[in-house]
């Protein structure tokens, strides 16, 4: 099974974590209340893949691994644009994820919502507050034009709520306003190897 970055998990019970060091007290009832984790960008042993926990707070954040056997349910973040399942949802956040979809429509990117409005979509569970931001992964094989980067942020400039958004290709992951004010020299890249900086010509990335 190919598993990437964000993509959500769904689990049977915090047994089914491996960690090399003790699970806080706060992770089993996390997991008892929405059995779900999401994929880290970090190598895993054969056969393993390497998860993180979230809990009720930003403080609470736990990196384990996980069995691949173990894994129930995979949930990409672009299943839940497909699902619109925040039509059903009276929080304010949502409203704007059909003006994203819009917009990401025009330039034909494939995307999806990820942190805590992805995780309550995907769960059905209570976890998005006043404080959350809408992270925005969008999937990419061929690169992105700065220009047509910049128009997205444009346009997305006049959401209400602003997304975060993080661009995903074959290289890793960069992030849309550092890679607008890069103006097309380096950037940093998130890899399984940590983060790097990259010159864009040398990623592929269209100026």
């Amino acid at each position: 099974m190919e598993l990437n970055p964000h993509d959500l998990l769904q689990i049977k019970e915090v047994t089914d974590l491996i960690s090399y060091t003790t699970i806080p007290e706060w992770v089993e009832g996390a997991l008892n209340n929405a059995p779900f984790v999401v994929v880290r960008r970090v190598h895993a042993p054969k056969g393993l893949c390497a998860i993180g926990v979230r809990g009720s707070t930003r403080s609470e954040r736990f990196g384990a691994f996980l069995d691949i056997n173990k894994i129930v349910k995979r949930i990409k973040p672009e299943q839940l644009v497909d699902e619109r399942n925040w039509k059903n949802n009276t929080k304010e956040i949502f409203r704007c994820l059909d003006q994203i979809d819009n917009i990401l429509k025009k330039y034909s990117l494939s995307w999806g919502p990820a942190g805590s409005v992805g995780f309550e979509l995907a769960s059905g569970k209570d976890t998005v507050t006043e404080k959350s931001d809408v992270d925005i992964i969008i999937h990419t094989t061929e690169g992105l034009p700065l220009e047509i980067a910049k128009e997205i942020k444009q346009e997305f400039d006049n959401i209400p709520y602003r997304p975060d958004v993080q661009v995903e290709f074959e290289e890793g992951a960069f992030s849309l306003i550092e890679y607008i004010q890069s103006e097309g020299k380096s950037i940093l890249l998130r890899t399984a190897n940590g983060p790097m900086l990259k010159r864009v010509s040398i990623l592929g990335l269209k100026k």
